[in-house]
């Protein structure tokens, strides 16, 4: 597959990698347009960059040369793999962010499809592994967003996703608690109780933001736990 890939800009914030190439990080860049993305992706202040950035036209930008190790994730786990920076291959899309209310453009996610089916195949990342930077971090991060469209993606063979089977039931304590080990065996860090946590509400909401996005800021329900078993029955059998 052909992908026209621009190296017009370049990052200079990247090191060497420690660790095999096997996560893909999805992120949006919370600025309006390309030249603001740029100057904070290639910011000696800010000390962040991508490997690949996504104009609004849908054009690709290569930051940082794969092999080397963007800094992108930060403070990140996901499972029992963490210096994610080391294991990845960042990719930010131009957004505004969450807050802005705006969608992204059927350009770019096209674009983001055929470099994610590219990346994917050469370096043969499992699906479960696609993740975006809210999934890694939940604690300090919400990118991509809850109007990133993973279904799309499931839809293009890229990533892990079940469809909603709609029951907005409250959890009793016993369902809570499977729903919180339900989430640390699919991956998501830091959990360290099944309490209701200010930092679980977080991770409830990480996870929300990927594969039940009209559940963001609420409390989870029957939805919330029927899907997380079904996760885990599409990731382990």
């Amino acid at each position: 597959m052909f992908i026209n890939i621009s190296h017009k800009f370049k990052s200079k914030n990247f090191d060497n990698r420690k660790k095999k190439i096997s996560f893909i990080i999805i992120h949006y860049t919370e600025t309006k347009n390309l030249n603001d993305a740029v100057n904070l992706l290639t910011s000696k202040k800010r000390k962040v960059s991508c490997h690949y950035l996504i104009d609004l036209d849908g054009s690709i930008y290569n930051l940082v040369d794969v092999n080397y190790r963007a800094w992108h994730a930060g403070e990140s786990k996901w499972k029992r793999s963490e210096d994610i920076n080391s294991r990845s291959i960042g990719v930010e899309i131009v957004n505004p962010g969450e807050s802005s209310l705006k969608k992204y453009k059927k350009i770019q996610i096209l674009s983001l499809i055929k470099l994610l089916t590219e990346l994917k195949r050469q370096f043969k990342i499992n699906d479960n592994s696609i993740l975006g930077h809210s999934d890694i971090a939940p604690l300090r991060k919400i990118d991509p967003g809850k109007y990133f469209p993973w279904k799309t993606l499931y839809q293009n063979s890229i990533g892990i996703w079940v469809n909603e089977k709609i029951n907005d039931s409250p959890l009793n304590m016993t369902q809570f608690n499977v729903l919180m080990k339900n989430l640390k065996k699919i991956g998501y860090p830091y959990i360290k109780n099944n309490k209701l946590t200010q930092n679980n509400k977080k991770i409830i909401n990480s996870f929300h933001r990927h594969h039940l996005n009209r559940l963001v800021d609420k409390f989870p329900t029957r939805a919330s736990l029927i899907k997380s078993n079904d996760l885990l029955k599409k990731i382990f059998d």
